[in-house]
């Protein structure tokens, strides 16, 4: 038993996208809800969110295996409940990304980003993660858990 989670985020990562998950029949068990992919411009990656081959960039599109993973450290970074662990690399993008040394990818909560005239608000940028409500990510980690808590990912863009 398992998932498969699909989240679509448009090119320009200033602006939301979705994630949904699918059983391992098919049948759509979460979602969609909004999600972010946008990374932060951190010097990581020469300032530039949008080098998704980098650390803390925008989040690459591609497949990769997953696993629920335990609490972040800091709640107001992930939120108050477990991430998922995008933990292997299998095609697209996430490949070329992985091999730049990018390998601690999750889907996260936290803190709501404060302005209301933020094109991805109440959501704010990662380094280079994929964030959630708090909210959202509870109801994510319930799903998941009960779907065998391994599976896959799926990242496009639309």
């Amino acid at each position: 038993m398992g998932y498969h989670i699909i989240a679509n985020f448009p090119t320009n990562r200033d602006y939301k996208g979705t994630l949904k998950v699918y059983s391992d029949n098919g049948d759509l068990v979460f979602g969609p809800v909004e999600a972010l992919g946008r990374g932060s411009n951190d010097s990581k990656n020469g300032n530039d969110h949008t080098n998704w081959k980098l650390q803390n960039a925008d989040i690459p599109t591609g497949v990769a295996k997953t696993v629920v993973y335990d609490k972040g450290s800091s709640q107001s970074s992930y939120g108050p409940h477990k991430r998922v662990w995008l933990h292997q690399a299998v095609s697209g993008n996430f490949l070329i990304a992985e091999k730049n040394g990018r390998s601690e990818i999750m889907i996260h909560g936290g803190d709501p980003a404060t302005s209301t005239s933020l094109s991805w608000y109440p959501l704010r940028p990662t380094y280079g993660c994929i964030r959630l409500s708090n909210d959202n990510q509870k109801k994510l980690i319930d799903v998941l858990v009960k779907n065998g808590s391994s599976g896959k990912i799926t990242v496009n863009e639309i």
